[in-house]
């Protein structure tokens, strides 16, 4: 007799043939089917032994190896690839036989069933043998297993069908419950470029720097120390009834109005660690907002019309207080959207000046803004040979700057402090000027549709667009009376 050795994983020196297993003594063994030991050879993942004998290649098997390599608890699992290479060999090596069974396969009538789970023997001290269960899902293993509890195959079986979606759902809602430190959350997610937020933003939730800051400053100023204060470490210690007292105690020295958005801020929060699996409910879900008394609102005030005649025609101290307050008061414009302007924003239509605004507070900003002669030369003497952003982006540095640049125009308004408080006069106070401007000079609705971002309807979305050549002459046509209504009543 000769041997061959062709794979043999860990075998010990004793090579004793009378201790070799065949093939059918390791099934009896291990409790398998002898193509289950065969497919463990081909993937040489068993050790093995060839004996080539005048009987032909004999498979064999040492106990001590196959005891090693027990005890190493292998993980053996059928990958996608390795199926993968064998439906290619099968394909290359007999093609009329795969497209036979296929073909015969599709002609069966009826629903066709797959069995998604794998029963696997495990020796048990109590039982002798139990079965152990692995799922299929999406077709590929799930990386764990259960007991079936039990030594009947069929059992077993009928105990993996009927447990399948319960503990495949255990399994990942386990999963995906890590541990989260609430405070380490709350202080980081209105910051800026939060990782939270642009997680949100893919779901649709998006939020202005503006509010983002203001939702910023009163997590850390005024919700974590009222937690703490209330000793409270994680999520699930945040009720609705803590959240009621919460908004009692801010109703002490905050507005109505406010309340409520400082509590929008906080659901959005809890919104977010529901859809990442951090939480199981949002207690601001059952909260009541704060009803708001008429007397309590305060609207944004704006100067009357023909105070600001002239005003942009005199000299300013500081420029950069000048075309802020020119552009919003020109253009109508938000003041996160002066932010972004730049340059290469400036465009031109059948020879007037725009600015194009790509992105904005909402899908109907997304529009062009007429920029008048007066104003467009006013940004060229400022910028000079500016190529990108013609202002600061931080949003902090920039709300201040625009709250600077309103006690500016104020000085030549001759209003004080107090004054602009009184009627609630701001920076974006500039935008309803222009709104209502446009509304005396009797320009029609749809300016402020087309020109200011507010929703537009089908029909003036159709009149009014850049890509055709009646849209672009109706534009052009519009702003034009922009300018006349500006000229007159802001320029001259």
């Amino acid at each position: 007799m000769h041997e061959k050795t062709v794979k043999f994983l860990d075998t010990p020196a004793n090579n004793n043939l009378t201790m070799m297993l065949n093939i059918a003594d390791l099934s009896k063994v291990l409790g398998i089917g002898q193509h289950v030991i065969l497919a463990l050879v081909k993937l040489g993942r068993i050790p093995y032994k060839y004996i080539i004998s005048a009987g032909g290649e004999i498979l064999q098997f040492c106990p001590d190896a196959i005891k090693q390599y027990l005890k190493a608890n292998p993980e053996l699992i059928i990958d996608d690839e390795y199926l993968e290479t064998l439906r290619q060999t099968l394909m290359a090596e007999c093609p009329q036989g795969m497209n036979a069974v296929r073909e015969f396969g599709n002609k069966i009538p009826g629903k066709k069933t797959f069995k998604y789970y794998y029963l696997i023997p495990h020796q048990s001290k109590k039982l002798g043998l139990i079965y152990y269960i692995r799922y299929l899902e999406n077709g590929r293993l799930v990386p764990s297993k259960w007991s079936s509890g039990t030594n009947d195959a069929k059992v077993a079986e009928a105990w993996a069908i009927e447990n399948r979606e319960r503990l495949i759902s255990e399994y990942y809602q386990k999963k995906a419950k890590k541990p989260v430190n609430l405070y380490k959350i709350l202080t980081e997610y209105y910051e800026e470029d939060s990782p939270y937020l642009i997680v949100d933003a893919k779901r649709g939730r998006t939020l202005g720097d503006r509010r983002r800051k203001m939702n910023d400053a009163f997590v850390k100023k005024r919700f974590i120390p009222f937690l703490k204060k209330n000793h409270i470490r994680g999520s699930e210690d945040i009720d609705t009834a803590l959240l009621a007292r919460f908004q009692n105690e801010l109703l002490k020295n905050v507005k109505a109005q406010t309340v409520n958005g400082y509590i929008a801020g906080i659901k959005m929060i809890f919104r977010h660690l529901i859809t990442t699996g951090y939480a199981q409910n949002n207690p601001c879900g059952g909260l009541p907002r704060i009803r708001v008394r008429k007397e309590d609102v305060q609207a944004t005030g704006c100067y009357e019309l023909d105070m600001l005649k002239g005003i942009f025609n005199k000299e300013w101290k500081n420029p950069r207080h000048y075309i802020l307050c020119l552009l919003i008061y020109a253009t109508g414009m938000r003041n996160s959207e002066i932010n972004r302007i730049q340059m290469c924003d400036i465009i031109e239509i059948d020879g007037e000046k725009f600015i194009d605004i790509p992105k904005s507070k909402t899908v109907n900003g997304e529009r062009v803004v007429p920029l008048h002669p007066f104003v467009y030369k006013a940004i060229m003497d400022y910028a000079g040979e500016k190529a990108d952003f013609i202002f600061p982006q931080s949003p902090n540095s920039f709300d201040d700057l625009c709250a600077r640049a309103n006690l500016s125009l104020a000085g030549h308004t001759g209003y004080t402090v107090e004054m602009l408080k009184k009627e609630n006069i701001v920076f974006y106070s500039g935008r309803h000027f222009w709104k209502t401007l446009m509304r005396r000079e009797g320009l029609g609705k749809n300016i402020e549709e087309v020109f200011m971002g507010h929703k537009v309807s089908a029909n003036v979305a159709e009149r009014y667009t850049r890509r055709d050549k009646w849209g672009r002459q109706k534009l052009v046509q519009k702003a034009q009376d922009v300018f006349t209504a500006l000229a007159r009543c802001l320029f001259e």
